[in-house]
């Protein structure tokens, strides 16, 4: 692991940091007992990564992930492991936007493995991914799940820091999703957006300034959900403003996209689509807030 120098007030400055190139690694086993409920069985973390305190509502346990330093630099490489044992239930996310700041020509990597066991579930529920101006990111994401193991997967990406006038002003924002369910590849996604070519278009069409959402759900209990239910998910749109379309995937469950005219629009949305999948799972959204 790289370490940093502090500066005189103790506590490394955006320069430095930016000099600097850190190898983090976040490595997390959860498990269930009738008498614990979730709980942490092993950890193992380091800079820029940081554990926050869990806390145990009763039904799941919520997990905040915290970047110690100001965000993410290139040349940083994290590495996130994480592995949800049977019976166990975990709400994975995050307390503030991942920012992601000028690369310098290198670029940062996230590498990202989520195993879910039968019997669990995972709900990653990050908050937005805002890279600033010149930044270069690149997010890998394998996903595997047992029969009977439950995901809600979201990733998001903000256009950059717009009220300082930075829309899509990123060198570069690419990442690679691969999804098995009883190691049959389910979905898989590839995408890499230079705004200074047509991969920008998509997103652009609707809004100059969209933000992008993409949901991912794998559940037992939505196998059979009717194919309304693909209507109902259109509903959580605002007229003008939001935009959400629904797949269901060749097997285990759905995939969902919002794109949005701003932040409040597509926080609304990620609101709405959450509740409407909680519900129709016949359980209470899990409250991050509480963690």
């Amino acid at each position: 692991m790289t370490t940093s120098s502090p500066g005189s007030n103790g506590s490394t400055s955006l320069s430095e940091r930016a000099r600097l190139a850190l190898t983090g690694n976040l490595h997390l086993v959860f498990a269930s007992d009738p008498l614990r409920g979730t709980f942490l069985a092993a950890q193992s973390f380091s800079a820029p990564m940081h554990l926050s305190k869990t806390y145990w509502n009763g039904e799941t346990l919520l997990v905040n992930v915290v970047n110690q330093t100001a965000g993410v630099f290139g040349g940083d490489r994290i590495v996130t492991q994480v592995v949800v044992e049977s019976g166990a239930h975990v709400l994975f996310t995050s307390p503030s936007a991942a920012r992601f700041h000028p690369s310098h020509g290198r670029e940062a990597c996230l590498l990202q493995a989520f195993d879910i066991r039968a019997g669990g579930s995972l709900d990653i529920f990050p908050e937005i991914s805002i890279p600033q101006r010149d930044s270069r990111s690149f997010q890998k994401t394998d996903i595997r799940i047992e029969p009977g193991g439950e995901l809600l997967y979201l990733e998001t990406l903000a256009p950059g820091r717009v009220a300082s006038g930075e829309t899509f002003a990123f060198a570069r924002y690419s990442w690679s999703t691969d999804l098995r369910l009883a190691d049959r590849l389910v979905l898989r996604e590839r995408a890499s957006i230079t705004p200074h070519d047509s991969s920008l278009a998509g997103l652009t069409a609707l809004f100059p300034a969209s933000y992008y959402a993409g949901i991912v759900l794998i559940s037992p209990a939505s196998e059979n959900w009717p194919p309304d239910f693909a209507h109902r998910v259109s509903t959580v749109g605002e007229a003008n403003s939001l935009i959400v379309a629904a797949s269901k995937l060749c097997s285990g469950g759905w995939s969902f996209r919002l794109l949005t005219r701003n932040s409040l629009s597509l926080r609304r949305g990620i609101t709405g689509l959450r509740r409407l999948i909680y519900e129709r799972l016949g359980r209470q959204v899990p409250d991050p807030r509480r963690s």
